[in-house]
């Protein structure tokens, strides 16, 4: 495991956001049916038959036992955040492998695997899943090594990279060229429960994106595989992170509705703090190298 200030940088916000989990899965509704009915049904919409059912199982097997699974749920990732944060290397390596296991678990289950084999999966939503970067983080921070640290950063800004091409790709379904399509993740945010300058920034967007479908999808396609192309080739200068993390920072405000953390039901901030967590730690261990001004 990596003992880098990019590593630790990378360790310290996992385990934040997993403390931050925790803390959120501790909100009243989700003692209540709220949670089956608005967090774990809505990823079987859509899915192949495998998946419908299993989440149709896991259902059922937490619906009688709502209150004992959800505080099980509490303790456990907050037990992932609190031994990730831990000043010991063997405590930190057992909640990145709890981060692993049960990070696989909520993709699975509780995400649907971020919707992806819907068709209908964007990255405006929070696709592939802010739990499937929690376990994919952990397993590089468990192989990660000291004296390869050149390509550690390389790897983490490649996750971001790598993120931004998948965003390109999932855009390019038929359904984001048509009004209904590619208001819906901008839509579906405003109807949330939040303040009202909140709701009436996100219904100006999805109004905005609906009347321009056509041209606001491709702008969003060439605009993902641009900066995707840029931190590739462009992988020890400043723009192209600075460029990303604005994105990033729009995309969870404008699309994923700052985490929805005023919904009462938020059980993580979505997937763009995730992937800024990851553009961070690459962009701490560059060389001074970045800031030339020939970009």
């Amino acid at each position: 495991m990596s003992r880098s200030a990019a590593g630790h940088t990378l360790r310290l916000g996992l385990g934040i956001l997993w403390l931050l989990d925790g803390l959120l899965q501790m909100q009243p509704g989700m003692f209540t049916m709220d949670m089956v009915s608005t967090v774990m049904q809505p990823a079987a919409t859509g899915q192949p038959g495998w998946l419908t059912a299993l989440i149709a199982w896991s259902i059922r097997l937490v619906t009688p036992h709502l209150i004992v699974f959800n505080w099980l749920v509490v303790g456990l990732q907050l037990l992932i955040g609190l031994l990730i944060l831990w000043p010991t290397a063997r405590a930190q390596r057992s909640g990145l492998w709890l981060s692993v296991g049960w990070g696989a678990i909520v993709w699975l289950v509780g995400e649907g695997l971020g919707q992806v084999l819907t068709g209908t999966a964007t990255f405006l939503a929070g696709a592939p899943g802010s739990a499937f970067y929690y376990a994919l983080l952990s397993l590089m921070l468990l192989w990660a090594r000291p004296t390869q640290e050149g390509q550690n950063l390389h790897r983490y800004g490649s996750v971001v990279a790598a993120s931004l091409v998948l965003a390109a790709l999932l855009q390019l379904a038929p359904v984001f060229f048509t009004s209904l399509g590619i208001a819906a993740p901008f839509a579906g945010a405003a109807m949330m429960t939040q303040p009202q300058f909140m709701r009436s920034m996100l219904d100006a967007v999805a109004n905005a994106a609906a009347a321009h479908a056509v041209i606001v999808n491709a702008a969003l396609i060439v605009v993902f595989a641009l900066l995707a192309l840029w931190l590739w080739l462009r992988p020890r200068h400043a723009a192209p992170y600075l460029a990303t993390g604005v994105l990033l920072l729009l995309v969870w405000v404008l699309a994923q509705d700052a985490g929805m953390f005023w919904s009462g039901m938020a059980t993580d901030p979505n997937t763009a703090p995730v992937l800024a967590l990851a553009l961070l730690a690459a962009w701490q261990g560059r060389p001074r190298q970045w800031f030339q001004r020939r970009f």
